[in-house]
């Protein structure tokens, strides 16, 4: 079942003043980093976890990265780039996952379009990084291994609208 939940410009700014979206980390997603620094930053970060680690936002919605959706996410920049992205700012999105999942809004939730049989829905969430730039981050609902963050599309809010078609 298709359910998609809208946002307005101005409830998007409203989200980026409300989870204080910082000049440095605005800098940072203008600027972008390296694949390395992304990959060795959430690398870390799994390693101290034991491989896996549990985010939940705002809402207390829970999902998980492991190294596999690491490399997937890194991997995926040809969208970003297609919105006018570099790939150092997608990467820089990517190392900063955590925190853009922390304080992301759902927007939209629909089954699995290719019918996999342990692919419960697919999730969508939208978060700021400046202006009116969003990224898009896509979460697979796993039945035996809980909410997997897959890949994320970094866009302008207005693209966003076509996504719900």
């Amino acid at each position: 079942m298709l359910k998609d939940i809208a946002i307005s410009k101005s409830e998007l700014a409203e989200l980026a003043r409300l989870n204080n979206v910082s000049m440095e980390k605005t800098e940072e997603y203008q600027k972008g980093v390296t694949l390395g620094y992304a990959k060795n930053k959430l690398y870390g970060l799994i390693e101290n976890s034991g491989g896996r680690l549990i985010i939940a936002n705002k809402k207390g919605e829970n999902c998980y990265i492991n190294k596999n959706s690491v490399d997937k996410m890194l991997s995926a920049s040809s969208k970003s780039i297609e919105n006018n992205f570099s790939a150092g700012q997608h990467f820089a999105a990517v190392a900063d996952i955590i925190n853009l999942y922390k304080n992301s809004v759902k927007v939209l939730t629909h089954p699995d379009k290719k019918g996999s049989g342990n692919i419960g829905a697919i999730h969508r969430y939208v978060a700021p990084l400046y202006d009116n730039n969003i990224v898009y981050i896509t979460v697979k609902e796993v039945t035996k291994v809980g909410n997997k963050i897959y890949s994320i599309e970094l866009m302008e809010l207005g693209k966003l609208e076509g996504k719900f078609e």
